[in-house]
């Protein structure tokens, strides 16, 4: 995880949106955290998405290699995981 300035930093709950900017390129994994009142893990990325690739992504039309999703979805849920460990959360 790279150190990048707050100003461009994204959160989400969503897995698969996160793995989803990353698998594009788009963005990178800055940290985990929890959210306000749950004990969910929300992942901060380096890039807020743009309309486009939330449209994209949430019709259906976004397209983004296979294999890297698959490494993104891992990389997300190690980190969710290792946070919980280190938090006790969920």
């Amino acid at each position: 995880m790279k150190d990048h300035p707050k100003a461009a930093e994204y959160r989400t709950e969503k897995l698969t949106f996160a793995a989803y900017l990353i698998a594009s390129g788009k963005a990178e994994l800055v940290a985990t955290e929890p959210t306000k009142g749950s004990k969910n893990v929300l992942f901060v990325l380096s890039h807020s998405p743009t309309r486009d690739e939330i449209t994209g992504f949430f019709s259906g039309t976004a397209t983004v290699s296979a294999l890297r999703y698959s490494e993104a979805m891992n990389t997300l849920k190690s980190a969710a995981y290792e946070w919980k460990r280190q938090t006790g959360g969920w």
